[in-house]
């Protein structure tokens, strides 16, 4: 168990120090509460595990946790001049959106699932902490867009087309009245 508990410690310490904006955020927590960085986000963790197994608006926690820090990194990516992190950030965006739209149409098999929030937050954690977004992408994201891309591709341009029609449409139609 304590190693365990010492393996957390260092992820945590690992995190902070890939993760500045947040480590500075934490240690002002940190100051003002006279609690360690590293315990202060184990409470938080254990915290909010807590709640998104049994608490109420757990849906909307585990969203703003998916959604809010990694838009966040991703506005921190697109500034920094690297570009490797903007891959990384673009293709968490195409799975999370793929897992958006999966989850909406399966929305009412989910519910039953026992904590679910949690998995899902879980999941969403795994994507961003350790490119778990990047293995989904690569093994069945890619492939599916690769072999689909000119029927794609079709729609997207016949879409195009309709969308130019219905502008000219409302444009004449504006100039009438």
């Amino acid at each position: 168990m304590a190693a365990h508990v010492d393996r957390c410690r260092t992820s945590i310490e690992e995190f902070l120090n890939k993760y500045p904006a947040v480590d500075d955020i934490v240690g002002k927590a940190s100051n003002a509460t006279k609690v360690s960085k590293v315990n202060l986000i184990m409470g938080v963790i254990g915290f909010t595990a807590v709640w998104l197994a049994i608490g109420y608006g757990a849906p909307f926690l585990c969203d703003f946790i998916g959604f809010v820090f990694p838009a966040y990194l991703s506005f921190k990516a697109v500034e920094s001049a690297d570009t490797r992190d903007d891959t990384q950030w673009l293709t968490y965006w195409i799975v999370y959106s793929y897992f958006g739209i999966l989850e909406f149409f399966s929305d009412y098999l989910l519910f039953w699932i026992p904590f679910y929030s949690l998995i899902k937050c879980s999941f969403l954690l795994w994507m961003v902490n350790y490119n778990g977004a990047s293995l989904i992408y690569s093994r069945f994201i890619r492939p599916f867009l690769m072999q689909k891309e000119a029927a794609i591709d079709e729609v997207v341009d016949r879409v195009e087309d309709v969308a130019d029609k219905l502008d000219d449409y409302v444009e004449d139609y504006a100039k009438d009245d």
